[in-house]
């Protein structure tokens, strides 16, 4: 029984101290997502597309140039596109500059059938029948004969015409008619991967296309459009370029003494901290570093925290409070301390960011994510030395 109430006793001590065990430190460079899953965010701003990460990287995909203020304006009411045609081995720029039609082959001849021939007289063949309305050629007369002396002469017969013959009919077929017949031609098709939000309209980041080769009569009523026919609107919100931003986090210092003494009043900060603003048009993105967290190091002490990166102090400096200064005086050296530096003081400070937006030029801005990043640094702490000078005999 005492050894079950002394494990049960052990059990509770346990429960009741882990809410108040620290967490591990997140991996130097690293980051961790404040507000959910630490996967990827998407989202919208303005005419563009955006991505964050859980390391502090962003990137904008635009529209338009950025310059619309919305999917819908940039498409002036025009449908979102979903597929258009480009010439053949247009598979390296699905999204032209120009707007040139692909230029057409030259057309095939369709030939019809020919027409009923129309009968041509024969220009050698003679008439048989007189024209009507022409005048009768006159007949002359039937010549008399002359008695001869012999009474028992056979008299002439009267000679008859001889008949004509009928000429033969040539027909000469009449000239084919030939008209041009629109071929099937062979097109690049390039259609959307995805579906736009079907309320925003706006594309989704991950927005690719996927090619195949068709065959269209560019008369088919039916045949996607070619890309000289979308709206300025629509090629706009095809052609869509990339920026990319990455929050950096900076290096931890003390000021005004990089190896401060007891007692002596310095402040934390860090410098070369940056998340650079990317732009197209009207919209924006960056980074800003909302505040910094410092624990000294000293066993005991309480942490320190200031807005932004915090201010460094210059020497001589009388003012060394405010919401933007990490101030701390140590109250013991950091010789004998046992961390990746002997004599120091493990110094861990966190970046504390939040990536924003804006779709008005930097006018107003929206978060979007919160970003840890973590900084350290090994701080040696002294004591004043006290030179002793022996008085003289």
């Amino acid at each position: 029984m005492r050894r079950l109430g002394a494990l049960l006793g052990a059990l509770a001590v346990v429960a009741a101290t882990a809410g108040t065990v620290p967490a591990q430190a997140a991996e130097a460079g690293g980051a961790r997502l404040l507000s959910g899953a630490a996967g990827d965010g998407f989202g919208s701003v303005g005419a563009c597309s955006y991505r964050t990460s859980a390391t502090g990287g962003y990137w904008m995909r635009c529209s338009g140039g950025g310059t619309a203020r919305s999917y819908r304006e940039l498409l002036a009411g025009a449908p979102v596109p979903t597929c258009w045609l480009l010439p053949r081995g247009s598979e390296a720029n699905l999204t032209p500059k120009d707007a040139k039609p692909p230029a057409p082959p030259s057309a095939r001849p369709l030939v019809r059938s020919a027409t009923q021939p129309t009968p041509t007289p024969d220009p050698t063949g003679t008439p048989t029948a007189t024209p009507t309305g022409q005048p009768t050629a006159p007949v002359p007369p039937t010549p008399t004969a002359i008695p001869t002396a012999t009474p028992t002469a056979t008299p002439t017969a009267t000679p008859t015409a001889t008949p004509t013959a009928t000429p033969t009919e040539i027909l000469t077929p009449t000239p084919t008619e030939t008209v041009p017949v629109e071929p099937l031609e062979t097109f690049l098709e390039a259609c959307l991967t995805t579906s736009p939000n079907p309320v925003t309209l706006a594309p989704t980041y991950d927005l690719g296309f996927t090619t195949r080769e068709v065959e269209f009569r560019r008369s088919d009523p039916t045949r996607p459009p070619f890309w000289s026919e979308l709206t300025t609107g629509q090629r706009a919100y095809l052609d869509r370029v990339e920026r990319q931003g990455n929050i950096d986090r900076g290096t931890l210092v003390t000021s005004p003494s990089r190896t401060p003494r007891i007692g002596q009043t310095v402040a934390f900060s860090v410098v070369g901290a940056d998340g650079r603003q990317i732009e197209a048009g009207l919209s924006r993105m960056r980074g800003v570093l909302d505040h910094l967290e410092v624990r000294t190091g000293e066993p005991g002490r309480p942490s320190v925290r200031c807005t932004g990166s915090g201010r460094t102090l210059e020497a001589g400096a009388t003012d060394r409070t405010g919401e933007d200064v990490c101030s701390f005086a140590y109250r013991q050296t950091s010789a004998g301390r046992s961390t990746t530096r002997p004599d120091t003081y493990p110094v861990r400070g966190t970046e504390h960011w939040r990536i924003q937006v804006s779709a008005d030029a930097g006018a107003t801005w929206d978060d979007v994510r919160a970003v840890e990043r973590p900084v350290e640094l090994d701080l040696r702490v002294t004591e004043i030395q006290t030179l002793v000078v022996p008085l003289a005999p």
